[in-house]
């Protein structure tokens, strides 16, 4: 009996420690590595996250839209401008110059339309310039520090009488030697009344400087 007693101790033994022992391997087993034998769950089939394989697109600017900066500054009449008129004597050959200020209607404009403008100028001269005798004029030199314009005159030597006469179907007043031009006006010989036009073709007499700016006076446009 005593026998039988010490054969089942010895059985039942190990079977105690190998029960212990795989216990103690899967709590070891789950301690170092969680989650080994979690089945996954299966995804909700209402909602799939689908990978974006579309290529993104890539911008790049045009090379026509690349702007370009001058690395000068445009050059513009401004108020610190030195503003030059030289008068010069076409009969004499003498010349005089004046330091002015920019007239405001030219301020900011750049060489080109300045030019534009003084082109516009000599086109159409005001009565007074062309009193003087003004024929032309020429833009000398132009940037934003210092722009130079040059006035040409034919100046006249006052005489006691005129002639009116018709060019280009306009008045042109002359000295009374008939030769001399003393001044070009914008006054159209078609505007003049009917007995003056035939006057004025014939070469009408003025008899002073009253009755000539008398005359300008009255049919000026």
């Amino acid at each position: 009996m005593k026998f039988i007693k010490c054969i089942g101790l010895f059985f039942i033994y190990p079977c105690i420690m190998f029960v212990i022992g795989l216990y103690v391997g899967i709590f070891l087993d789950d301690f170092f590595y969680p989650g080994q034998d979690t089945v996954p769950k299966k995804p909700d089939s209402s909602y799939v996250q689908i990978p974006n394989t579309t290529p993104r697109p890539q911008y790049s600017l045009p090379e026509s839209s690349a702007v370009s900066v001058s690395s000068t500054e445009e050059e513009v009449l401004n108020a610190d401008t030195e503003y030059v008129i030289e008068e010069y004597d076409t009969r004499r050959d003498t010349l005089v110059e004046t330091v002015w200020k920019v007239p405001a209607k030219y301020l900011g404009m750049d060489r080109e339309e300045f030019i534009q403008s003084m082109e516009l100028y000599a086109l159409s001269p005001p009565l007074s310039e062309q009193e003087r005798g003004f024929v032309g004029l020429e833009v000398r030199s132009f940037s934003a520090q210092r722009v130079v314009v040059r006035m040409n005159y034919a100046y006249v030597e006052p005489t006691e009488s005129f002639y009116l006469r018709v060019e280009d179907n306009n008045i042109v007043v002359y000295c009374d030697d008939k030769e001399t031009v003393y001044m070009y006006t914008d006054i159209s010989a078609q505007s003049l009344p009917e007995y003056l036009q035939g006057q004025v073709i014939m070469g009408m007499f003025m008899e002073d400087e009253a009755a000539l700016y008398h005359f300008l006076e009255t049919y000026s446009s």
